[in-house]
């Protein structure tokens, strides 16, 4: 229960008390009052009657209207609403006739019975006696009268009370609304808090007490964000040293080669280059350190300026050497970056005073075929080699296998269309579960299944973020899925990867704020994830997008997470629900420098209330070795196997096929 609310029935409590107090002191007076009333009225009747029968049996007048004026005095008596009996004993010597006369008075209504039950007045019977001349006079009073007088008064003090008791309620609950506004206030930034969302500096109150928690809890968030930053910059120089080329500012060698690991356990489908220039040997060598430092620097900027795409690995491997890894490209993508790359170093070269026109030379190598990252060095290296051979041709491509019978753009995009028309997706769902077992989410990764031949997201999801058509295939994944939760409220929560392009698409941003809307209810069984270059390229875009799925209630994370050589600080501005940490982080723990940068990056997650998941993980040894690593969730083959959650691609079909999660 809320202060506020314990407040409000402490009050209306205490108003309650105090009202039911007033009327009892009320009722109980009327009741001393209608007693002392009774008495003092049977006192002034009594003398009163005894006055006038004196008067009467004195006068000189006949004896029957003596009698008569008796009759008629005890008769006006009796018809008094307090007076229920009343006898009159006159001396036969006063009198020819002895006059006794008694009637009950019943002309008075009387209060309900219950309340008669409860409380009541009782009947009062007093007697005066003259000597001279001899009357006797007996009174009762009337107990209907008394306790309808009573009731009366009941009645009207209850309503009093009532009214009191309301008009308190109606002043107390603005009253204690108004003086815990500041209270609600602070309780709400609070609760944001705890929800992960960012903190917002709260104004001090007039309250003194509440001033003090206020001024409190400024100082441990500004405590907290300055804390961050430090773990955050920690984990970004750690990374630098492990993974990044000071000088140029790319990754190094071994950030390459993991990159490699990571794209060949994933696909193996796309292109690779090696850059190897003598003018960065020759700058150091006539002019110093500095000025090679600031040509490396350059050519490393015009690279990553001229070649884009979204998924592109620029790394420096040596002093004068560079590698390219770019995901599903075509051949004559990769001849144009080849030629790209050349045009780049030429135009370098001739803002320098070194001239050498066979400074630069290009391996490129184009693959499809599950391989290893040392082969593929060795054909980058061949390719290398090849180049310098021949002046006249400064880049030479070489083929992983027969390249030619890979699918080109345009038909990745007719046979996208075609198996949105037709039904061709399939899904396998992978499950994340954190150490205590507890299933977080199932990743839904779809492929498209034609006839016999099955395409996984990883052949053709590069060409359609060239093509710019991603969001088509976003879009109908989500839908397929929102159905499918929807018919299956046992099935979930489902993680579904949005691609870069559809997170720079306004229309797909309204779009799935739209079907989110409607679709609320599935809030806490649908996850979205994000690629974290996502964060880093695109703010903007990805905060409209993230800000749409928090406003309805859905939670996102960042899919490979601490990928970039740039500032954490986007954690703390998006405030995901989790973040999976790149495979590049996650294999060959036993290197020390490897297992520290971990650590300091799940740390720095960690100090957000973020989950950090390690994906494709797969052994026993590389799950234990995890486990102590600041990592909350696991996903891999390893997982799948302990939980024996048995996934099924070809059960799963866009719409009508069933659920392919078994639990056995």
């Amino acid at each position: 229960m809320t202060l506020y609310k314990q407040l409000t029935l402490g009050a209306i409590s205490c108003s309650f008390t105090v009202c039911l107090i007033l009327f009892l002191v009320l009722f109980f007076s009327h009741i001393t009052v209608l007693n002392n009333q009774q008495d003092r009225y049977l006192e002034q009747t009594l003398s009163l009657n005894s006055t006038v029968l004196t008067s009467i049996i004195d006068s000189d007048i006949p004896q029957k209207a003596k009698s008569e004026l008796i009759e008629s005095t005890l008769d006006t008596l009796l018809h008094q609403p307090m007076i229920s009996d009343a006898n009159f004993q006159v001396n036969p010597n006063s009198i020819s006739n002895n006059i006794t006369n008694s009637i009950q008075n019943t002309s008075v209504a009387s209060a309900p019975v219950w309340f008669k039950s409860v409380l009541s007045i009782n009947t009062l019977t007093v007697s005066k006696q003259l000597v001279d001349p001899f009357v006797k006079i007996t009174i009762t009073t009337n107990a209907l009268y008394s306790n309808q007088q009573l009731w009366s008064m009941t009645l009207h003090y209850g309503f009093i009370s009532l009214m009191l008791f309301i008009v308190s309620i109606f002043l107390i609950i603005p009253l204690l609304a108004y003086g815990l506004r500041a209270l609600k206030y602070i309780t709400e930034q609070s609760a944001r808090l705890q929800d992960g969302k960012p903190y917002q500096p709260i104004l001090l109150p007039q309250q003194q007490d509440l001033r003090t928690i206020v001024r409190t809890m400024n100082q441990m968030n500004a405590h907290l964000e300055v804390n961050f930053r430090e773990q955050a910059n920690e984990a970004i120089k750690l990374r630098e040293r492990a993974y990044r080329d000071e000088v140029s500012g790319l990754g190094n060698r071994i950030f390459f080669i993991n990159e490699l690991n990571s794209w060949l356990k994933k696909s193996h489908n796309g292109g690779l280059a090696i850059i190897k220039t003598t003018l960065i040997d020759d700058y150091y060598h006539n002019f110093g350190y500095e000025s090679g430092d600031c040509l490396v620097k350059k050519i490393a900027s015009k690279l990553n300026e001229s070649i884009i795409y979204s998924d592109l690995i620029l790394a420096r491997l040596s002093i004068d050497e560079f590698a390219i890894l770019v995901p599903s490209i075509t051949v004559e993508e990769l001849k144009l970056m080849g030629e790209t790359i050349l045009s780049v170093v030429e135009k370098v070269q001739l803002d320098s005073s070194i001239q050498d026109e066979q400074s630069t030379r290009v391996g490129l190598l184009l693959n499809d075929i599950p391989t290893t990252a040392g082969t593929l060095l060795t054909q980058l290296d061949n390719a290398l080699s090849k180049a310098a051979q021949d002046p006249q041709l400064p880049a030479v491509l070489v083929k992983g296998s027969q390249a030619e019978t890979a699918l080109g753009k345009q038909q990745w995009k007719s046979l996208l269309l075609e198996s949105i028309a037709n039904n061709y997706f399939v899904f396998h769902f992978q499950p994340v579960i954190f150490k205590s077992a507890d299933i977080y989410h199932l990743e839904v990764l779809t492929s498209i299944k034609k006839g016999k031949e099955e395409f996984s997201a990883g052949q053709f999801l590069g060409a359609l973020e060239d093509l710019g058509i991603g969001s088509l295939f976003d879009r109908h994944v989500i839908q397929d899925i929102i159905k499918k939760l929807n018919n299956d409220r046992k099935l979930g929560p489902l993680a579904v990867n949005l691609t870069y392009s559809s997170i720079s698409d306004p229309t797909f941003i309204r779009w799935l704020g739209s079907l989110l809307q409607h679709n609320k209810v599935l809030a806490g069984r649908l996850f979205f994830e994000l690629p974290e270059a996502s964060f880093i390229r695109q703010p903007d875009a990805t905060g409209l997008l993230c800000s749409a799925m928090q406003f309805h209630g859905f939670g996102f994370g960042v899919d490979n997470y601490g990928r970039h050589f740039k500032s954490l600080d986007y954690l703390n501005e998006f405030r995901p629900n989790y973040v999976k940490i790149d495979f590049a982080y996650t294999h060959q723990l036993n290197d020390q420098t490897k297992s520290d940068l971990l650590a300091s990056i799940s740390r720095t997650a960690h100090r957000l209330n973020i989950k950090t998941i390690a994906t494709r993980v797969e052994t026993e040894t590389q799950l234990e070795r995890l486990s102590e690593l600041f990592v909350n969730g696991f996903q891999g083959y390893i997982i799948e196997k302990r939980n024996e959650v048995l996934v099924e691609k070809d059960m799963i079909g866009s719409l009508s096929a069933p659920n392919s999660i078994k639990m056995l």
